[in-house]
C-alpha cells in the first residue's frame, strides 16, 4: 500500500480532503509524524497523476496502525450504536489507575472505561489498570490539599471522604504509587493529592541536599512525603507536619515499604527530641502552629538543623514567622529553608527582597523555577540560608 510523505503541515488538510472524496484514505491509520515528516496512509496499491508530485514509500498490508483514543472511541460508538462523545487527548497512569488530563468534561461513559480496560491496555503500558479517573485542578485555597477535583469514573475509589477517618477507610480505598529518582510513593487519589511536576525538585533536594546525616530536617507541610523522603535517602532524621490524615497515611505506608523506623503522632500525645534516637522520622498529624510548643523542652540552639521545607501552595507565607523563630531559637548552625511561593515573573525579585527582610540575617542564594501555573505565574523555590546568632 501506498504511504504518502509530506512536509509541510498546510499540506496535510486539502491532501486528506481529496484522499477522503476518492475514498483513499486507509482510515485504520492515523496521520503520523517523525523527523518532520508526516506520514498519510492511503489505501493505494499505486500512485494516481493527482498525486504523482508527492514523495511516498510503501507499507506492508499486515502492518497495524497506532491506534489513537479517538479512533477507538469511533468504532465504539459505532459498534454500540451510542451518540459520539470527547476522550481526552493526554492521560498518565499511576498503578493501579488512568488518570486523564482535564481537557474534557466529566461525562466519559463508564462503560467505555470497561472497554478500554479489557481491550485496550496495551495503548497505556501497564496491563493492571483497574481504575480510571479525571483530573482538575486543585483548590489552591485547601490546605488540606485534597483532590476535590478528581472525578472518578470507573471503579472503586473508596468510601465517602471522612475527616477522621478509620482504619476500614484506608483498607478499603484505593491506593496508587509510583517510583521517582528511585522513591517509592503511595496515595490514595481520592482523598490527596499528588504532584508530577514536582520531580524536578525532588531530584534537585537529592543531588544537593546530600550527606545530611546527623543533620535534623523540618517539613511544614509534608503531604505524602514529597519532598522529606529524599532528606531521608540522604541521611537526614525528619519532623513532619501534616494535616490530611490520608496524606500522613500515605507517607506512612511509603516509610513502611522501605523499612524506615517512624511514628505518627496526634495532637495529644507526647513527644520529645530523643524520640529522633528511635526513629528516622515523626509525623505529627497536626497544624505547624504547634512546632514551638513541641519543642519548649528543646535547649536553646539545640538542634542541628539543616533544612526547613515549606512547600504550601499558592503561598507558605503564614508559616515564615515560624520558621524563622525556630531557626533564631533553636538552631546549632546556619539552616537553608526553602520557601515554596507561586509568583508572577515579574515579581520574583520583589518576592526575594520580601524574604531578605522578613528572614532574619538571611540571604537568597539560590531561586529555582519548578513549574507554571498560569500565563507568567511559577512555583518558585527560594533558597534561604539563615545564619543563626550565637547569644
Amino acid at each position: 500500500m501506498i504511504r504518502l510523505q509530506v512536509t509541510n503541515a498546510q499540506d496535510i488538510k486539502p491532501l486528506k480532503d481529496l484522499l477522503e472524496e476518492n475514498q483513499w484514505l486507509n482510515r485504520s491509520f492515523k496521520i503520523e509524524k517523525a523527523d518532520g515528516t508526516f506520514h498519510i496512509y492511503t489505501t493505494l496499491k499505486t500512485i494516481p497523476g493527482l498525486l504523482s508530485h508527492l514523495r511516498w514509500d510503501r507499507y506492508k498490508d499486515q502492518e497495524k496502525p497506532k491506534q489513537s483514543l479517538a479512533s477507538i472511541r469511533d468504532r465504539y460508538c459505532s459498534d454500540h450504536d451510542v451518540p459520539y462523545f470527547d476522550v481526552p487527548k493526554r492521560w498518565t497512569v499511576y498503578p493501579p489507575m488512568l488518570l486523564f488530563s482535564a481537557n474534557t468534561d466529566d461525562t466519559l461513559p463508564s462503560e467505555f472505561c470497561n472497554y478500554l480496560l479489557q481491550h485496550h491496555q496495551a495503548m497505556f503500558g501497564n496491563k493492571n489498570i483497574t481504575h480510571v479517573a479525571l483530573n482538575r485542578p486543585i483548590i489552591e485555597s485547601d490546605i488540606l490539599r485534597r483532590p476535590t477535583n478528581l472525578v472518578p469514573v470507573f471503579g472503586d475509589f473508596g468510601p465517602e471522604v471522612n475527616d477522621v477517618p478509620t482504619v476500614g477507610d484506608f483498607e478499603n480505598a484505593l491506593w496508587c504509587s509510583v517510583v521517582q529518582n528511585g522513591i517509592y510513593q503511595t496515595w490514595a487519589p481520592r482523598y490527596t493529592m499528588f504532584s508530577r511536576g514536582n520531580i524536578k525538585e525532588k531530584k534537585r533536594i537529592l543531588d544537593n541536599c546530600n550527606d545530611l546525616k546527623g543533620t535534623i530536617v523540618f517539613d511544614f507541610y509534608c503531604g505524602i512525603g514529597y519532598f522529606s523522603l529524599s532528606y531521608l535517602r540522604n541521611g537526614a532524621k525528619v519532623l513532619c507536619w501534616e494535616l490530611n490524615p490520608w496524606s500522613i497515611e500515605g507517607f506512612r505506608r511509603s516509610l513502611k515499604q522501605v523499612g524506615y523506623k517512624y511514628k505518627i503522632y496526634g495532637e495529644d500525645d507526647a513527644f520529645t527530641i530523643d524520640d529522633l534516637k528511635l526513629y528516622d522520622a515523626c509525623l505529627f498529624l497536626e497544624s505547624n502552629e504547634a512546632i514551638p510548643s513541641r519543642l519548649e523542652h528543646v535547649p536553646s540552639q539545640g538542634l542541628n538543623i539543616s533544612h526547613i521545607n515549606l512547600g504550601l501552595l499558592p503561598t507558605s507565607k503564614p508559616s515564615w514567622p515560624i520558621a524563622n523563630t525556630l531557626v533564631a531559637r533553636k538552631s546549632s548552625s546556619s539552616t537553608v529553608i526553602h520557601v515554596h511561593e507561586n509568583v508572577h515573573v515579574d515579581e520574583i525579585d520583589q518576592m526575594k527582597e520580601e524574604i531578605e527582610f522578613k528572614y532574619d540575617n538571611s540571604t537568597v542564594v539560590h531561586i529555582e523555577k519548578i513549574k507554571t501555573f498560569a500565563p507568567d505565574v511559577w512555583h518558585v523555590v527560594f533558597d534561604v540560608v539563615i545564619k543563626r546568632e550565637r547569644k
